[in-house]
């Protein structure tokens, strides 16, 4: 019996060993067309390394494929060198490439292929014309273009890596447990400290400090200050890396105008959002003041800056730029070839599930992330998720708008002459998107029906909508998902009811009727309405 269980065990030994080889052959096979350069006689080639470390670390480098280079931080500066310590002692060891030396070779050629993809980006970050011009023709076409024939089921499941990560239970948490890694610390009042004007995007924003000075903060107003939350927020629970948006209503944010850099004060700061964004923040504000003693001593932190100017806002939306991430580019260039892997192929139903419009790789960012002890990591993250929940887009009008509610339709997906359709346009069709099969979408659209009611009603809430609006969208999104279900004849594992119907009434008043928001609703308390599509004109139509 003894010799027996002896013979069982060297057998299952035998077993997980060929499986570990097998599993390690290929992921090797798989990252090849990455890491072929760095790879000589199944060993780390030194020289490639060097060139690729001094080229991410060597500030004396200034241009790259002829443009200025994207700025290079400490922190990703250290995290280029960490990975190269750990590749050169094995180079100099002759030690053959296993799965941790594939891993630290894959992530370094990662940052290399994102930094240049950032450089290309910062020399030209607004759309010009043929893009603008592209992104209205796939927007027409794309409805055409999203048809998928139904083919023989494959149950496909991804790895975890570092662009997903499947969340198995408390979907609900998944925001806040990204916001924890990270040492974000979003409060309930918050105060930054402006830094400095933004150029980029086409919503108004501005760059802020915290209190401590050591976070930063971008603060935005207009119609993302909603819709950015709850598309973060669902995309994080099904297990992607995202933006960190909170929205910040009834003066719940202080802005402090210190007077040490560019602007001094509210005038200041509203005449130079009119000039970059052509939009006026004056509905905006709520209130405005100096500091004065009697606030120093509520809160100390506020001191230093006794009888500088402050403002508070009606609402305003505050993203987090934590300290230990640092934002790189893209994560979809083609050499890394991501149109194979089925998360984000699968991704495609995702961006349609919440009616995100703006695909374009601007969106997507590789992120360096530093977890303490010297530890760090790659993280891909979907960013800019504003763009969805009801899109008007105008070239004629040159003219954008989101969080249209009763532009955002009640189906996103039907099934019809054995073709799914998916009902949602987007403006660019990235090469995982152009990859996408019903397969990939099938993955999703069981990850989707994953989403109970609890998961949802937290992102919805989160969004801090008023309350007819997030009922309204509430019924929406399960009516949208509903629709995947159907569609992928998939069985609900969590049924939640909604009403296509939906009436609601305020002091007598009809606010919604028959599933349609039929009132601006309280245009004072939302100065970006709901109803109106006159939006902003920056980057978008002639």
């Amino acid at each position: 019996m003894i010799r027996f269980l002896f013979l069982v065990m060297y057998l299952l030994n035998i077993v997980v060993s060929r499986s570990q080889e097998e599993a390690f052959n290929f992921l090797l096979n798989e990252q090849k067309p990455l890491i072929n350069k760095y790879v000589n006689d199944s060993c780390i080639s030194i020289n490639q390394l060097r060139k690729t470390t001094n080229l991410l670390t060597n500030k004396d480098i200034t241009h790259l494929i002829g443009l200025p280079i994207a700025k290079r931080k400490k922190a990703f500066i250290r995290h280029v060198k960490h990975i190269s310590e750990k590749l050169e002692e094995h180079a100099l060891e002759r030690a053959k490439i296993n799965e941790g030396t594939l891993n630290l070779i894959s992530q370094l050629e990662h940052l290399r292929l994102s930094i240049i993809e950032k450089t290309i980006i910062n020399s030209s970050p607004f759309p010009t014309k043929k893009d603008k011009i592209n992104m209205a023709r796939t927007t027409i076409k794309s409805k055409k273009k999203m048809q998928y024939p139904v083919s023989l089921i494959k149950e496909k499941e991804p790895n975890k890596t570092a662009y997903w990560s499947p969340i198995l239970e408390n979907k609900h948490k998944a925001f806040k447990e990204l916001e924890t890694t990270k040492k974000i610390k979003p409060k309930k009042e918050m105060i930054v400290v402006f830094k400095k004007l933004s150029y980029s995007g086409s919503a108004p924003k501005i760059r802020t400090d915290d209190l401590d000075l050591d976070n930063e903060w971008s603060l935005k107003w207009g119609d993302e200050v909603h819709t950015d939350v709850a598309a973060s927020r669902i995309f994080a629970s099904i297990g992607y890396d995202v933006d960190h948006p909170y929205c910040y209503k009834n003066g719940k944010l202080m802005l402090i105008l210190d007077g040490a850099n560019s602007i001094n004060n509210w005038e200041q700061l509203k005449d130079s959002i009119q000039h970059i964004y052509n939009i006026n923040l004056e509905p905006f504000l709520l209130e405005k003041g100096v500091i004065n003693k009697e606030m120093g001593l509520i809160n100390d932190n506020l001191s230093p800056y006794l009888g500088k100017e402050f403002v508070k806002f009606i609402k305003c939306g505050l993203e987090a730029r934590p300290d230990r991430v640092k934002r790189l580019g893209s994560f979809l260039p083609n050499k890394l070839y991501n149109h194979k892997r089925l998360e984000l192929r699968g991704s495609l139903l995702l961006h349609a599930f919440i009616g995100n419009w703006d695909t374009r790789k601007e969106n997507t960012l590789l992120t360096t992330v530093h977890d303490g002890n010297y530890n760090y990591r790659v993280s891909a993250v979907f960013s800019d998720l504003g763009t969805s929940f009801g899109v008007s887009y105008s070239v004629l009008a040159s003219d954008f708008k989101v969080g249209l509610v009763n532009d955002f339709n009640w189906k996103v997906a039907m099934k019809k002459n054995n073709k799914i359709y998916i009902l949602n346009p987007i403006n660019e069709f990235l090469e995982p998107y152009t990859s996408a099969d019903y397969n990939d979408l099938r993955w999703m659209a069981k990850e989707i029906s994953l989403l109970d009611s609890l998961t949802l009603r937290k992102c919805v809430s989160k969004a801090k909508w008023p309350p007819p609006i997030e009922e309204l969208y509430f019924n929406k999104i399960a009516s949208r998902r509903a629709s995947i279900i159907e569609s992928f004849d998939l069985i609900d594992p969590n049924p939640i009811p909604f009403n296509r119907n939906l009436t609601i009434k305020e002091n007598g008043e009809i606010i919604i009727k028959n599933g349609k928001l039929i009132i601006d609703y309280k245009k004072t308390e939302n100065p970006e309405s709901f109803l109106n599509k006159k939006g902003r004109k920056r980057n978008y139509g002639y």
